[in-house]
């Protein structure tokens, strides 16, 4: 299966990186389209202050890359309706289209999916790697929600599956993102945002909240602090449950541990950039009071979110053969 990402930020990057580094054999990345200068873009996939130089060798030369011995066309397309590719994929990373309307022209124009890697706007269907992927069905359109998400929705399954949850509270502590500003100046949507970005805690929205809430119908409130660290988030989750609950019991349940991990050596933030896992959970960090459990967690909010783009592109694949 072919893939065309559009939008070659840091979410589109970081795939990117996971991609070639993770050794993908049954899918090609063909295309990438970004409306940024590409020699920029370039640099950027090379030198990353966060993880480093990227492992792989490739030709960058004539408007495309070149990478084992594959070539990946570069292009420039302002929005879905000019996009023009040879790919069977869009993964749709660049932040500005996040409804079915928006995205349903990639399939006008001959794309057979999309998988938006964002919360959706609208109504679009949400599915998440180790909580309802079993579920995709052929959807052309469909969401991988958010970084967030993934890292935590699959914990709620787990134990809900178990120990009835009756809701819950999240509270996100995020490294600063990209619609921030290093020095005060106006955003555009959050008046908090517009503070600098490199000194402040910032309280800011979550939608964590409503796609827990679409997914297991259960009420959750969420929100998120930005704070200024480049990588790796924690979340602290407060469940309330039917009855009571012990630690050992949240701790002796059967997570998926491909993507779920659990840390006993009081590590810290930056002991988990690169982790690939969807969240680590701090068993130190896990505190009962009756029927309610706080349950405290890491995730790399970057490369752990890419691997379960990865991980979604293959759910999509085995339904297309399978029809």
């Amino acid at each position: 299966m072919k893939i065309a990402i559009n939008g070659f930020g840091r979410i589109g990057r970081a795939f990117f990186r996971n991609f070639y580094e993770n050794k993908i054999k049954d899918l090609e990345i063909v295309q990438i389209n970004d409306i940024c200068d590409f020699d920029k873009l370039i640099y950027l996939l090379k030198e990353d202050s966060i993880y480093g130089k990227f492992k792989c060798e490739f030709k960058y030369q004539n408007n495309e890359l070149i990478i084992d011995d594959k070539i990946i066309k570069l292009s420039s397309y302002q929005n879905p309706k000019e996009f023009s590719t040879n790919a069977d994929i869009v993964l749709e990373c660049s932040g500005k289209f996040d409804d079915k309307k928006s995205l349903q022209p990639y399939i006008d124009n001959g794309v057979n999916f999309v998988i938006l890697g964002a919360t959706p706007k609208d109504d679009m269907n949400i599915y998440i790697y180790s909580v309802n992927e079993s579920k995709y069905s052929g959807e052309k359109i469909i969401s991988n929600a958010s970084c967030t998400s993934n890292a935590i929705a699959p914990i709620i399954n787990t134990i809900n599956k178990k120990y009835k949850i009756l809701s819950g509270n999240i509270s996100i502590i995020h490294p600063f993102n990209n619609d921030q500003n290093l020095l005060d100046s106006a955003h555009k949507d959050d008046i908090r945002l517009s503070r600098n970005a490199t000194i402040n805690i910032i309280p800011t929205k979550s939608s964590i909240g409503s796609v827990l809430k679409k997914i297991f119908n259960i009420n959750f409130y969420g929100d998120s602090i930005r704070v200024p660290t480049s990588i790796v988030a924690f979340s602290n989750i407060d469940l309330v449950f039917d009855k009571e609950i012990s630690k050992d019991e949240i701790l002796n349940l059967e997570f998926d541990h491909k993507i779920i991990g659990i840390d006993s050596d009081m590590l810290v933030s930056s002991d988990f950039i690169g982790d690939k896992r969807s969240a680590i959970i701090a068993s130190d960090l896990i505190n009962i009071n009756g029927n309610t459990a706080r349950i405290g967690i890491w995730f790399d909010n970057e490369s752990g979110y890419a691997n379960r783009l990865l991980d979604m592109l293959e759910v999509v694949q085995r339904c297309h053969k399978s029809h």
